[in-house]
């Protein structure tokens, strides 16, 4: 009982996270009215929820490894609160910058403590990452519901800042009661994994992998931030402009739901990781192209289920597993990358709106491409394994591999068998057989193996030799 709450817990504070990450731009246009400032010096302010990731991850990861998650999640929750209540009511773009990097350094503590929280929760089960993916896009789409909802019955729009307020105050109460799990130390297999010389391999998976740390969580940040601006520019309905972000947070739940299962049925990682970057390409051309609605929507959700549909959980899984004995160091410097997305994406999407919103979408797209870019290089330089259960996975798609070599196998032994006995051939050559031998020699390059690929050869060629025989013996039969 106590787990399942504590869970609970957790995951509500995504969804918090999820009116988070869009609430101020939601509301910038009230914002900056309060702020008495343009919509673009608005935007900057959104740059110092990047700031306040940026600064705070490590400290807070080290934090929470040294005094426990309990206080670093509290610490979290509670600058978030602080966050959601002060906003709305206050009217200095200067504190305002502060506010948002307080938020930054919510958000920090929120992961810091969860994701090693949930491992050590359930240490065998990776769906909670996926589900905490899942319960912040249920926010993202709630939050453009609620603000049109205020502005369709011209309530004050700091209302959908204090709901979220409200939830978080009911939540610490609900998490200061539960009892948390001691922290776990990492398995001795994975730290003499983590203690094998690093090859060019793992040093070019763990570049393109951090650079996707940033294109991840700039594509995303990209398009919540500027979709409603652009597509009232463009001359769509105030509906339609919220609906496109709602279809984005709708999309990427479903995506969310779809990567965990077809990741649970199948070892596809590195295709759907790219297949997904690529639909995410041109979900966003099209998108920012279109001038029709039904199109635009259509493209909306589809770039909701690529780009924010779990591939960034994908690539920190991928990224962990090269090194699993530095996980703490290589989520730390995985999110920093993401902070850096959000620090500057805003400055520089400030700049661009000087050039005209109808533009505004140019910018993500080069992102988009880059992140092609690097799911091409993942795709091509295959990572290991990242469970137990997608090592096996993987050992069950290469045995069904082997069964088809196998029987493809077995059909040449068939015609082997029907020349000896037309040529009256004995069913056993060593000679043949220790050819065969060396040439496995010759082929095995990782020569510590070589005993295991000789003896299962050798086993293939003494069951070839059985089957041959009783090729010849069914053949005898039938003559007689």
């Amino acid at each position: 009982m106590n787990q399942f709450k504590l869970k609970q817990g957790l995951f509500l504070n995504y969804l918090v996270h999820g009116f988070a990450l869009i609430i101020l731009t939601q509301n910038l246009l009230e914002l900056a009215h309060n702020w008495n400032s343009t919509i673009a010096v608005a935007s900057f302010v959104l740059s110092g929820i990047g700031i306040g990731r940026l600064v705070a991850y490590l400290i807070m990861g080290m934090l929470s490894d040294r005094f426990g998650r309990k206080q670093i999640l509290l610490i979290g929750m509670s600058t978030y609160l602080l966050f959601f209540i002060v906003t709305p009511m206050n009217h200095s773009i200067m504190i305002a910058y502060g506010l948002s990097i307080i938020a930054g350094i919510a958000n920090s503590a929120l992961d810091s403590a969860t994701y090693p929280l949930f491992t050590e929760l359930s240490r065998n089960d990776s769906s909670n990452n996926i589900l905490i993916k899942a319960f912040i896009s249920i926010g993202e789409f709630i939050l453009p519901l609620i603000v049109l909802f205020l502005k369709g019955h011209q309530l004050w729009f700091g209302i959908s800042f204090l709901i979220p307020a409200a939830i978080l105050g009911l939540n610490i109460i609900n998490l200061i009661t539960c009892q948390f799990p001691a922290k776990r130390v990492v398995d001795q297999v994975e730290a003499k994994q983590s203690n094998e010389p690093i090859n060019m391999k793992q040093v070019a998976l763990t570049t393109v992998l951090f650079i996707y740390g940033f294109t991840s969580m700039a594509v995303m940040i990209w398009f919540t931030q500027w979709i409603t601006i652009f597509a009232n520019q463009i001359g769509f309905s105030d509906v339609t402009a919220h609906l496109l972000l709602s279809l984005y947070s709708i999309g990427s739940i479903t995506g969310v739901i779809a990567s965990f299962l077809i990741l649970k049925r199948f070892n596809a990682r590195r295709q759907l990781f790219l297949d997904l970057n690529l639909v995410a390409l041109i979900a966003i051309i099209t998108v920012s192209a279109s001038r029709i609605p039904l199109l635009s929507s259509v493209a909306a959700f589809a770039f909701g289920l690529s780009a924010a549909g779990g591939v960034m959980q994908m690539a920190l899984n991928q990224l962990l597993a090269i090194f699993p004995n530095r996980k703490g160091t290589l989520t730390g410097i995985f999110f920093m990358f993401g902070s850096i997305a959000s620090f500057t994406v805003p400055i520089i999407s400030g700049f661009l709106i000087l050039l005209g919103a109808q533009n505004i979408l140019n910018g993500d797209i080069v992102i988009a491409l880059i992140s092609c870019l690097v799911a091409i290089v993942v795709f091509a330089v295959k990572p290991a394994p990242n469970s137990l259960g997608d090592a096996r996975t993987e050992i069950n798609q290469l045995d069904a591999k082997l069964i088809k070599i196998l029987e493809q196998r077995f059909q040449a032994v068939k015609a082997v068998s029907h020349f000896k006995q037309a040529d009256h051939i004995q069913t056993e050559d060593l000679k043949r057989e220790q050819a065969v031998l060396n040439q496995v020699d010759q082929l095995t390059k990782q020569k510590d193996i070589l005993p295991y690929n000789q003896n299962i050869i050798q086993n293939i060629m003494n069951n070839a030799k059985q089957y041959q025989n009783s090729l010849t013996q069914n053949k005898t039969v039938k003559d007689d």
